[in-house]
């Protein structure tokens, strides 16, 4: 089990005990602090950004746009760590370890912690026979046929007993526990979260981040409990939040939509992990154990690898105390390990087209590979977006021009992001009304792509685009909880100081701009097509749902 170092806050409510494998031997940069504020002065009536930015000497970063409007402050706490990291076999448990680390710490969300620790002994300990019980049944345990039940995990009679034994000592704990603490004083003092959910946070590809908006009197609250999660999380109730996590991700694969959208994502590219679906696959649920969550926690969860982002009414003069009293305390951590990208395998030297055998509502993707963020090319790829997107853009006025009366959205999402510091995706996605409109609304897609490669680009649809990214831009400014999000994304991708540089290059970006980076990406080669229709013309044969969905009462739907 893991030991636990005591160190103090001053000024803290509790004492914090930091595990014992971050020692405060580890070295601190040579300079104190840094302190910077960048603003941009865009040519074009683009609002400007002014973000102030300020560096504990343990490497933990603080960001803050002020924003006096109203006596709110929205806070958002991203660590560079996201399903990027996660080993074969391990997929999903970085937005597992998500959940269990709201669970509580060693001061919130327990009773008696003299009490649990016994038990959480226990649990470690049966949890290290249950690895050595798999380990030894290695090859009696593997997957041999073509189809197969996702959730037929494969056990032995001794491994069932130690995952028994497990749920047990669970119950025992839960007895200690006071659930949601966290959760529940943020409520009550006034905390609002981007998604209503006891977990205010997300994992992607790219990240994990925890956000709260707080009325400004109760911000300490956040800083307090934040840092205290950084380092003295009480994996409780982990068994329980397995089969949470998997529920939401086999509803997720329920919905036929989502099916399609991440077969797009397998055939997009041959290695990168980027489009590996972040929650994770069914099949890795059972490889998931606590030693493994621990050491992504011990290797990211460090103050040097962290930056809290705040938009709203406070001051670098009142957060830099309380970032100092809170994270300040936080002993600096060996830097993570460098494998946040992996590179991709070089892809197919054609266009990769998949047909959908399942019935689905008629729809056509189009999708091509483009580069990061913070490449010199994604600001205008953000207006080549805009001038294909709605029933305005080039791409609605082909679809109009072809009669099939299609909706078109472009966009660059990949599972459930639109960003990435890795290479991502460029889709234009349209929905048919019918399955024999395919065909032509395909065309009408290809057709405005060749219209923008080829440099038939209409001088006011250009401005018209341009308009709209403006005032997306100036939505963002004027939401306090989007536009942290958006700096925090931005910041753990690269540096925050793109996003200004971002906005300032779309604004000046020109028609030759978007013909030669059309010219660049949207070529067949780096293509792919994807087409589901209502009535499909082949069956789709088994899967693992007909294997579920046969276990459960009813028709299992």
């Amino acid at each position: 089990m893991r030991t636990l170092l005591a160190v103090a806050l001053a000024g803290a409510t509790a004492a914090l005990a930091f595990p014992g494998v971050r020692g405060s031997s580890a070295p601190r940069p040579d300079a104190a602090s840094i302190s910077a504020v960048a603003g941009l002065a865009p040519q074009a009536p683009a609002p400007a950004l002014q973000v102030e930015e300020h560096v504990l000497d343990n490497g933990f970063t603080i960001l803050l746009v002020e924003d006096h409007r109203t006596p709110r402050v929205a806070a958002n706490l991203w660590i560079r760590v996201g399903s990027m990291q996660e080993a074969v076999g391990m997929h999903g448990i970085t937005h597992f370890l998500e959940h269990v680390i709201h669970q509580g710490t060693t001061t919130v969300g327990t009773r008696d912690l003299a009490a649990e620790m016994p038990i959480l002994q226990e649990i470690h300990d049966t949890e290290q026979e249950l690895i050595a019980a798999r380990n030894r049944a290695r090859n009696q345990l593997r997957e041999r046929d073509v189809f197969y039940d996702e959730l037929g995990w494969p056990v032995n009679p001794e491994m069932e007993a130690l995952r028994e034994r497990l749920y047990e000592l669970e119950d025992r704990d839960n007895e200690y526990r006071d659930f949601w603490t966290s959760y529940k004083w943020y409520m009550e003092r006034g905390g609002y979260v981007r998604h209503m959910d006891p977990v205010p946070a997300s994992t992607e590809q790219d990240y994990m981040e925890m956000n709260m908006a707080l009325p400004r009197e109760h911000l300490e609250l956040f800083f307090r409990l934040e840092a205290e999660r950084m380092v003295n999380a009480v994996f409780r109730g982990w068994e329980a939040q397995r089969f949470t996590v998997l529920e939401q991700i086999l509803g997720g694969k329920s919905r036929p939509q989502t099916r399609f959208n991440e077969a797009i994502d397998g055939v997009t590219s041959q290695g990168h992990p980027v489009y590996v679906p972040d929650g994770g696959h069914l099949r890795d649920f059972d490889n998931f154990t606590r030693a493994a969550m621990w050491r992504i926690y011990d290797d990211y969860f460090v103050p040097n690898n962290a930056a809290l982002v705040l938009v709203g009414d406070a001051t670098l003069d009142e957060i830099v105390p309380l970032a100092e009293r809170y994270f300040g305390a936080l002993p600096r951590g060996p830097e993570p390990p460098a494998d946040l990208d992996i590179e991709a395998e070089l892809v197919p030297g054609g266009s990769i087209r998949l047909d959908w055998t399942e019935p689905l509502s008629p729809q056509v993707h189009l999708r091509y590979r483009i580069p990061g963020m913070g490449h010199p090319d994604r600001p205008v790829l953000d207006l080549i977006a805009a001038l294909l997107n709605g029933p305005h853009g080039m791409a609605g006025q082909r679809l109009a021009a072809s009669g099939t009366g299609a909706s078109v959205t472009a966009d660059f999402r990949v599972i459930h992001t639109y960003r990435f510091g890795s290479p991502g995706a460029f889709n234009l996605v349209a929905q048919a009304r019918t399955d024999g409109d395919l065909a032509a609304v395909e065309r009408a897609l290809l057709d405005a792509v060749a219209d923008i490669r080829e440099g038939r680009i209409d001088a006011g649809a250009l401005e018209r685009a341009r308009k709209r990214l403006r005032v997306e831009w100036a939505e963002f400014l004027d939401n306090p909880q989007e536009l942290a999000f958006l700096i925090g994304h931005h910041h753990t991708m690269n540096h925050w100081s793109v996003l200004p540089d971002l906005i300032e290059a779309r604004d000046a970006a020109t028609a030759a701009d978007v013909q030669r980076v059309a010219s660049t990406y949207f070529v067949p080669s780096n293509r792919v097509i994807a087409t589901a229709r209502a009535q499909p013309p082949e069956g789709s044969g088994p899967s693992w749902l007909d294997f579920l969905w046969a276990e459960l009462p009813g028709d299992g739907r």
